[in-house]
């Protein structure tokens, strides 16, 4: 693919929580018509606070924070009072950028309350210029740095060490992605938030949540961040992504990707014609690994030597019912 002529990253931010449904549904067209080419980015303001600050910063009560104060949050970041941020970037030349740009302003308007900003609307300091090199192909680390951000000025942030990895949203931070797909459509990420927002306070833990919009299907991405030096946080965190697994498959929602501890019980969703899914992983394994060297159980497809041995990791505590492990046949 030839390099663009040029490129403009903008943002739109939306002010109510429900403005997803709608949000959705008018992103599809554009989407299938390429009028938008990239892949856009819906983030719910908590993800974006994240990258400003840790959850201390902005609430230091227990649990996760109350829906009432979301907004007293977004009011206090340089965007403004907001729920959802959409980030979004579009390509070619001036003309062609500003046609692209109208069609999608017409639409996303539709919305009330929607603002659009570009990367000079925005402090120095502000992730939308991070953007700038993500959207035209230049590795970019801001959410992912470990380093304090000597530019925020805001006087409800003046005494902190800020740092810009979201990760340290909570001490001794560490994170677990639920990923489950939709189609595209405002009742499935309706139906996903709702999922997600409901388990996550049953946990106490916050929910920071990402929706990627593809052609045809919508990848979500629910971050859960815990204390990994805190047994009970690291125990809520764990039950809480293997009851968002269970709960997703129960109607129709399976996940992309997952970390090793629920590759298993991610598998077992996709569970069609008698899982027969597995049952053709488990056939090409053994064709082409029939002593199982090579990743054992990675995906939840396990060699023959291993499979029925209670290798599997099917429980919070991560227990398994193998005792004497597998019996190597050579003698080395």
């Amino acid at each position: 693919m030839p390099e663009p002529e040029g490129a403009q990253v903008f943002m739109f931010t939306f002010p109510r929580e429900e403005d997803l449904e709608a949000l959705v549904d008018i992103v599809r067209p554009l989407r299938i018509q390429q009028v938008i080419a990239n892949f856009p980015h819906l983030r719910h303001v908590l993800q974006e606070a994240a990258v400003y600050g840790n959850k201390a910063s902005y609430y230091d009560g227990p649990g996760a924070i109350p829906d009432d104060k979301i907004d007293e949050i977004s009011s206090k970041l340089w965007m403004g009072k907001c729920r959802w941020l959409y980030y979004g970037c579009v390509y070619g030349d001036e003309a062609f950028r500003n046609a692209q740009l109208n069609n999608i302003k017409k639409a996303f308007f539709k919305i009330p309350g929607a603002k659009f900003f570009l990367p000079e609307d925005s402090p120095e300091y502000s992730y939308l210029r991070s953007r700038v090199n993500i959207y035209c192909g230049r590795p970019d680390l801001r959410e992912l740095e470990y380093a304090p951000l000597p530019l925020i000025s805001l006087p409800f942030l003046y005494e902190l060490t800020l740092t810009c990895r979201w990760v340290n949203w909570m001490p001794n931070g560490a994170h677990l992605f639920f990923a489950p797909i939709s189609p595209v459509t405002g009742k499935d990420a309706r139906a996903q938030f709702k999922l997600c927002k409901k388990r996550c306070d049953q946990y106490g833990l916050d929910f920071l949540s990402t929706y990627v919009v593809g052609m045809r299907e919508m990848h979500h991405i629910a971050s859960i961040i815990y204390d990994r030096g805190d047994p009970d946080c690291k125990r809520r965190a764990h039950a809480l992504l293997r009851d968002l697994v269970s709960d997703a498959a129960k109607v129709g929602y399976g996940e992309y990707r997952t970390h090793l501890i629920t590759q298993d019980q991610v598998m077992n969703t996709y569970n069609w014609n008698g899982g027969a899914l597995l049952k053709f992983n488990e056939s090409i394994k053994d064709a082409l690994d029939p002593n199982g060297i090579m990743a054992p159980g990675r995906c939840g497809i396990w060699p023959r030597e291993y499979r029925g041995k209670g290798w599997e990791m099917k429980s919070v505590d991560d227990s398994s019912t193998g005792e004497d492990g597998v019996k190597s046949k050579s003698s080395l």
